[in-house]
């Protein structure tokens, strides 16, 4: 009897399970308007991102847009479990970043970054948050860097070397590689900064352009197999849409992913034991590990036992993760970046031509040396290029916040625990805000005092965020930009070519599907 009760009973208690899961999880929620998600994949199939087998065929952002046209400024936006109120008018974004004692860290960044690392500074809160601030943001200043301009400098310089060898004298090769190629040179610039270690990817492109006969297969270091494996399984969660228990679950059993995160733990760690042994504390820090080390506690075992507030400095392992984020995010998003200026600017070629005479006008070429950020600080019309790829193709589709108190934004209610998203990518190439047709690639119109766009609203335009959770690496992304574009202005010019077609790939930032260049050295 019991057994029959037993087995009858099964299938009301999956069945319960099932619609108390859709219920909780995907069911519209109060009066905002949205489409009504499916079970596990939330919106992103009726939008077309993803198609079989899970695989993101279009972008974040396009799903918004879709979603913004039918139900205007406000609604609600599921990516895969991830639940949010989508709010797209610069207004909407005051309050959300002004207001930082109720819209907090957006807990689908806990839920994705804080699977690969607890102690990931985006994923962090409250005091923990404070304590690690004080030890990074000092950190991540401009002229923190200044030391490390020719490290920059040096592997800008190898990439274009590679690029002359490939394609010097041939007008009839087309360059299809230029998102992997940044991305290698961005991995091997942001190790030197962070480890001063050479990965040595561009020494493999060099060698691979200059002898195309070597059947010698590539074999990267220990060190540099396992970060390519960190962040490739990064990419993974965080656009995947799963929800958390399956993530982790995914991390926990993929053996590469596990003895990967061994290895990067073991050379951390004597990273940070070398500098400890050599740091001398009256010398001037010659990366980030040397300027972090200083921040580390002295005793781990006595900080474990005070609480959050009187913890002083950071541990070896929250260094570890601070690191291993500050690399992915200087290396995936600098790199996209990089790929959408060549691609934008291959199409306007007068933009190319001005940006050339900018240097020309301030005695900028090939042998300058760029140490002086003042002499930096002079090109202003390619900070104002730089800007325009950042507005056109925003790398994210906004920010995140999730709200520690119930709050109402424009009307809408949120609860305590409801995540909002300010969409950042609709604003900036919203016509509402804009006087020059914002869908253009238009430089000119931020350059000078009277440009058209220049008084743009302050919060129509936040490519690195806003408020007190904005990017912390922003100001060492637009050095680099700087530097690199400054270098590449130097040396060629990106011809458009058959194939050079855009498209927008969703991967953990939003990267240029097709990019086909002709590159012609000045």
């Amino acid at each position: 009897m019991f057994l029959t009760t037993l087995l009858c009973s099964i299938p009301i208690i999956i069945s319960t399970i099932y619609l108390y899961i859709k219920w909780k999880y995907y069911t519209l929620r109060g009066p905002v308007p949205g489409l009504k998600p499916e079970l596990l994949f939330g919106n992103l199939r009726q939008l077309g991102i993803i198609g079989p087998n899970r695989q993101l065929i279009d972008t974040y952002d396009r799903a918004a847009e879709k979603l913004q046209k039918q139900f205007g400024d406000i609604f609600q936006f599921w990516m895969g479990t991830f639940h949010s109120y989508v709010f797209c008018r610069p207004e909407h974004a005051a309050q959300i970043y002004e207001d930082r004692h109720i819209f907090d860290r957006g807990e689908i960044h806990k839920e994705t970054f804080g699977l690969l690392g607890e102690n990931i500074f985006i994923a962090l809160k409250g005091l923990k948050y404070k304590r690690h601030a004080k030890a990074i943001l000092p950190m991540l200043k401009r002229n923190k860097f200044i030391s490390q301009i020719s490290n920059i400098i040096g592997c800008v310089d190898q990439l274009i070397q590679i690029w002359k060898i490939r394609y010097e004298n041939k007008d009839d090769v087309i360059c299809t590689c230029i998102w992997s190629d940044n991305q290698h040179m961005m991995l091997d610039m942001f190790t030197f900064l962070t480890f001063d270690y050479d990965l040595g990817n561009l020494k493999y492109l060099a060698k691979v352009a200059t002898d195309v006969t070597s059947n010698e297969k590539y074999q990267p270091s220990d060190f540099g197999r396992a970060l390519l494996i960190w962040t490739d399984r990064v990419k993974l969660v965080t656009s995947n849409g799963m929800p958390l228990i399956v993530n982790y679950y995914l991390l926990k059993f993929d053996r590469k992913y596990q003895n990967a995160l061994k290895i990067i733990d073991n050379h951390v760690e004597q990273i940070i034991k070398k500098y400890q042994m050599e740091m001398n504390p009256n010398d001037k820090s010659v990366n980030l590990v040397s300027s972090l080390v200083s921040s580390l506690q002295k005793d781990e075992s006595l900080e474990r036992t005070k609480s959050e507030a009187e913890k002083r400095g950071i541990t070896k392992k929250e260094l570890s993760d601070e690191v291993l984020a500050m690399i992915l995010g200087g290396f995936d998003t600098t790199s996209s970046i990089l790929s959408w200026f060549i691609y934008f600017v291959s199409k306007h070629p007068e933009v190319q031509q001005k940006m050339k005479e900018e240097l020309k006008q301030h005695n900028i070429t090939q042998d300058t040396s760029l140490n002086d950020l003042h002499l930096l600080d002079k090109c202003v019309y390619i900070d104002c290029v730089i800007k325009e790829t950042l507005r056109m193709v925003p790398l994210l589709v906004g920010s995140f916040r999730t709200v520690t108190e119930d709050v109402t934004v424009d009307g809408v209610h949120i609860r305590k625990g409801e995540t909002v998203l300010s969409a950042f990518s609709l604003m900036q190439r919203d016509p509402r805000y804009w006087k020059l047709d914002p869908t253009q690639f238009i430089p000119e119109r931020f350059f000078g005092p009277d440009a058209p766009d220049a008084n743009h609203h302050p919060w129509a335009f936040a490519a690195f965020g806003g408020g007190h959770r904005t990017c912390i690496g922003q100001d060492l992304a637009r050095l680099e930009l700087k530097l690199i574009v400054v270098r590449f202005m130097s040396f060629v010019t990106f011809i458009d070519a058959p194939g050079n077609n855009g498209g927008r790939c969703q991967g953990m930032v939003v990267t240029p599907k097709e990019v086909a260049v002709y590159i012609k050295f000045d």
